[in-house]
C-alpha cells in the first residue's frame, strides 16, 4: 500500500478512536478488532481489484474495489449469520481466509495517482465542510433522523447480533413486508455494530454509500465524454441534493440502495466497453448485491439489464448470473421455502396468473393512501425527490445538457444514461405501490446528475460562465431561502415545495469558516501536488472531531443543528420515554407492544434484548405462520381484537386479501396466554406505546390509546407494577414467577 493510503487509513483510524470515545465507546479492543477487519477485508478487496478485475484509473479501482469490499461483508455475514456463528472471531476467521487466499494473486505494482487540480478548490471548499457537517449531525442526532431504522434497519442487525443468527424479525404495528425484506443493507449495519456491541459507526452506516455513489457518478461522467473537471460536478450536486444528504445522516437503505444502483451501472457500461468476461462477472456482483438491498431493487431491474442486449445480445453477460445467485437471490430464495412467495407478503404473478402466493395481493399493495393516480401530483413527488431548491436549479441545466448530448451524438454510454431517466420515471409510477413516497425515486434522482456535465464545451469563456453559476446553484442548495411554493395535494404532501436549504441558519457562520479554511488548504496543496489528498482527508477527519465535539457542548442543554433535515415526527413524550428506559433499565428483555420503533429500547451499547410477544398461544408463530392459517379464512372475526385495512385505508368489502396490513397476529388473544409468552420469553419489562394514527382504527385500544396489553397490566398489580408513564408511554416491571 503506497504511503498516501496508509495515511488516510492512520487519519480515519483516529478520528474514529477519538469520536468514539468522546461518544462512550471506550473499549480499546473494540477500536482494534474493528480496525483489523476493515483492514483485512480492504486489503482483500483492493487486491482482487487490481488483479483478478483490473481497473483503469482511481475513480474504477474505488468503484470496483467498494463493491468487492461490501461483497465480502455480505458473504461472511450471509455465511455466518446462517450456520448461526455472528461473532467478533468468526468474522475475523472469515476476513483472514478471504485475505490469505487473495494473498495468491500477483496485483500489478503501478503506483495509485492521488493529485488535486486548482480547478477544484472551490469543490473543496463547499464539499468538505458540507461532509463534515453530516458527520456531525449523524453521530450526534441520528438513529432520531430516519424513522424506518428506528423500526426496522437498526433493529434487525441488533437482534442478529445478540442471537448469533440471521432470522425473521416480525414488524407488527407496521408494514409486515419489512420483516422479510432483501438485509445487504442491514448486514452491512451488523458489520459496523459487530466490534462495538453497539451503533457508534451504524448511525451513519450510509456515508460510505454515499462516496461509492458519488465516485461512482464521476466514473460514469467521465464515460460519457465529461473532462475530469467537469465530471466532478456530478458527485458534487449529488451531494447537495436534500434526500440524499438525510439518508446519509441515518441508518435507512435507500442510500446504498441507490449506490449499488449507480455501480451497478457503471460496471455495465465498463463491460460492454471492455467485452471481457471478468467485467461482467463484477458487474453480476455488484447486482446482486444492489437486488438484494430491498424490494425497490426490482423495478428498477430492467434498465440495468439493458448493458446485456446492446450490440446484438452478449453471451458474456451470462457471467454475471453467479454473483447475481450468490448476493441476490438467498433472500427472495428464503421467503420462497419458508413463506411461500420470493416477494413475500405480497404474491408473485405474471399476465393473471399467480406463481407463488403470498398473504395478499397486488390490489393490497395499491389500497396506499399513498397510491397516487393523478399525473398532476407527480411534480410535486418530484420536488420531494431532489428537494425543491435542487429541482428549480436542476431542471434548466439538465435540459441543456441533454440537449448538447444530442447535439454531438454520444449516443453511448451518454444517450444510454440520459434515456434512464424517463424510463425510471416511468417504471417507479406504474411499479411502485407507494408511488408517491419521493425515497422510491433515489436512484433516478442520482442519475439525473450526469447530464449536469454535459454542457461544458471547449470555449473558455462558456465554461467559465458555466463554472460560475453552477457555483452559484450549489450555493443556493445549500442556503435557500424561507419561502414556500403553494402546494395543491393531498394532505401528506403538505412542505414538499419547501424552498428551505440543507444547512440551518446557526450552522452558516461555522460553514463559511469551514469553508475558507478548506479553500485555502486546497490551493495550498494544489501547488504542492505531493500527498494533497491525505492532507484533505485528515484536514477532513480534525474538523469532524470539532464539530461533533462543538454541537454537543455549545449548546447545553440542547444540541445545535447542523443541517435542516426533515423530521422523523416522533413526539417528544416517546423520547422522554426512551431516555427514562436507558437511564433505568439495562440487561433485562423489554417486551414492547403498541407501536413498532423498538431500536431506542436496546439501550446505547445493546444491553437489553427487545421483542414483541404474541397474545394468543402460539408464542413462536411469525407473520406468514398467522397468515397461512388465519389467512385462508378468507374473513376475520366480527369481535377480534384488531381489522384488516391498508395504508391509512380501510379495505373494500371486508376483503382480506386487499389489505396490506391484515393484522394477523392480532385478531385473537387472551391475557393468560400473553402473561405465558411474557414468561416463556423471560420479559422483565413491557413497554407500552399508545397507537398511530396507522393502527388506531384498526386496533383495539383503551381510551388513552395504548392497546389491549395496557388493560391486561393494569387489571394485575400483582404482576405488573407501573414504573413510569406520560401520555404516550407506560412502562411496567413484570414481577417473576
Amino acid at each position: 500500500m503506497s504511503a498516501d493510503g496508509v495515511s488516510i487509513l492512520v487519519a480515519l483510524a483516529i478520528t474514529n478512536l477519538a469520536l468514539g470515545w468522546y461518544l462512550g465507546f471506550r473499549s480499546l479492543p473494540s477500536y482494534l478488532s474493528f480496525w483489523i477487519l476493515c483492514l483485512l477485508a480492504g486489503m482483500t478487496a483492493w487486491r482482487m481489484a487490481r488483479s483478478v478485475f483490473p481497473w483503469a484509473g482511481v475513480a474504477d479501482a474505488i468503484v470496483r474495489s467498494g463493491v468487492l469490499f461490501f461483497a465480502v461483508v455480505v458473504l461472511a455475514g450471509l455465511t455466518l449469520g446462517s450456520a448461526g456463528f455472528i461473532g467478533t472471531v468468526p468474522y475475523m476467521g472469515v476476513c483472514a481466509a478471504a485475505f490469505l487466499a487473495s494473498r495468491a494473486l500477483k496485483p500489478p505494482r503501478e503506483p495509485v495517482d492521488f493529485s488535486l487540480a486548482r480547478t477544484l478548490v472551490p469543490i473543496a471548499a463547499l464539499l468538505i465542510p458540507l461532509l463534515v457537517c453530516i458527520v456531525a449531525a449523524g453521530l450526534v442526532r441520528s438513529p432520531l433522523t430516519l424513522y424506518d431504522s428506528l423500526s426496522y434497519h437498526l433493529v434487525f442487525p441488533a437482534r442478529w447480533l445478540q442471537e448469533g443468527r440471521l432470522s425473521i424479525i416480525q414488524t407488527p404495528f407496521s408494514d409486515p413486508a419489512q420483516a422479510y425484506q432483501p438485509s445487504n443493507g442491514e448486514l452491512f449495519f451488523l458489520w459496523l455494530m459487530l466490534p462495538f456491541h453497539g451503533d457508534l459507526l451504524a448511525r451513519i452506516g450510509q456515508l460510505p454509500f454515499l462516496l461509492l455513489g458519488g465516485t461512482a457518478l464521476y466514473a460514469i461522467a467521465r464515460r460519457s465524454g465529461a473532462t475530469p473537471v467537469h465530471a466532478v460536478y456530478a458527485p458534487v450536486f449529488l451531494v447537495l441534493v436534500r434526500p440524499v444528504v438525510e439518508q446519509a445522516v441515518g441508518a435507512d437503505v435507500d442510500l446504498i440502495c441507490a449506490a449499488t444502483f449507480l455501480a451497478s451501472l457503471y460496471l455495465g457500461i465498463a463491460a460492454v466497453d471492455s467485452g471481457t468476461r471478468r467485467d461482467w462477472i463484477l458487474w453480476g456482483v455488484s447486482l446482486g448485491l444492489y437486488l438484494g438491498t430491498k424490494y425497490l431493487a426490482l423495478v428498477y431491474l430492467p434498465v440495468l439489464l439493458l448493458p446485456a442486449l446492446l450490440r446484438g445480445g452478449r453471451l458474456k453477460a451470462a457471467w454475471g448470473l453467479p454473483g447475481i445467485a450468490l448476493f441476490g437471490l438467498p433472500w427472495y430464495a428464503r421467503n420462497w421455502l419458508i413463506a411461500g412467495s420470493p416477494i413475500y407478503p405480497s404474491s408473485l404473478g405474471a399476465m393473471g396468473i399467480t406463481i407463488a402466493r403470498g398473504a395478499f395481493t397486488r390490489a393490497a399493495l395499491n389500497n396506499s393512501v399513498f397510491h397516487v393516480t393523478d399525473l398532476r401530483l407527480w411534480p410535486i413527488v418530484a420536488a420531494k425527490a431532489f428537494g425543491a431548491p435542487a429541482l428549480l436549479f436542476w431542471l434548466p441545466c439538465a435540459l441543456l445538457g441533454a440537449v448538447c448530448l444530442v447535439l454531438r451524438r454520444r449516443w453511448w454510454p451518454g444517450g444510454y444514461v440520459l434515456l434512464l431517466l424517463p424510463l425510471m420515471v416511468l417504471l417507479e409510477w406504474l411499479g411502485v405501490p407507494d408511488n408517491a413516497d419521493a425515497r422510491f425515486l433515489l436512484p433516478a434522482v442520482v442519475v439525473a446528475m450526469v447530464p449536469l456535465t454535459c454542457p461544458f464545451t471547449t470555449n473558455r469563456t462558456w465554461n467559465a460562465c458555466l463554472h460560475t453559476a453552477y457555483f452559484g446553484g450549489a450555493i443556493w442548495m445549500l442556503l435557500g431561502t424561507t419561502a414556500q411554493m403553494p402546494t395543491r395535494g393531498p394532505w401528506f404532501m403538505s412542505g414538499w415545495l419547501s424552498l428551505e436549504g440543507i444547512l440551518s441558519r446557526e450552522a452558516l457562520p461555522l460553514f463559511a469558516v469551514g469553508a475558507v479554511i478548506s479553500a485555502c488548504a486546497a490551493l495550498v496543496l494544489s501547488r504542492a501536488r505531493a500527498h494533497a489528498i491525505p492532507a484533505l482527508a485528515a484536514g477532513c477527519a480534525a474538523g469532524c472531531v470539532l464539530a461533533v465535539v462543538g454541537t454537543r457542548t455549545l449548546c447545553v442543554p440542547a444540541q445545535c443543528e447542523v443541517l435542516a433535515t426533515s423530521s422523523p415526527y416522533i413526539r417528544a413524550t416517546f423520547v422522554e420515554g426512551w431516555q427514562w428506559s436507558n437511564e433505568h433499565i439495562a440487561g433485562s428483555t423489554i417486551a414492547y407492544t403498541g407501536n413498532n420503533v423498538p431500536y431506542p429500547l436496546f439501550g446505547e451499547h445493546l444491553s437489553n434484548r427487545v421483542r414483541y410477544v404474541n397474545i394468543d398461544r402460539h408464542a413462536d408463530w411469525l407473520f406468514h405462520d398467522y397468515a397461512r392459517t388465519r389467512g385462508k379464512a378468507g374473513t376475520e372475526p366480527a369481535n377480534g381484537l384488531a381489522h384488516a385495512s391498508g395504508q391509512l385505508l380501510p379495505v373494500r368489502g371486508g376483503r382480506i386479501q386487499e389489505a396490506s396490513r391484515p393484522r394477523f397476529e392480532r385478531w385473537e388473544g387472551t391475557r393468560d396466554a400473553w402473561v405465558r409468552n411474557l414468561r416463556s420469553a423471560g420479559a422483565g419489562i413491557l413497554f407500552v406505546s399508545a397507537l398511530s394514527a396507522y393502527e388506531i382504527d384498526y386496533v383495539s385500544h383503551n381510551a388513552r390509546g395504548f392497546p389491549v396489553e395496557d388493560d391486561w397490566a393494569r387489571a394485575d398489580p400483582q404482576t405488573f407494577t407501573l414504573t413510569y408513564e406520560n401520555d404516550l408511554v407506560r412502562i411496567y416491571a413484570i414481577a417473576p414467577p
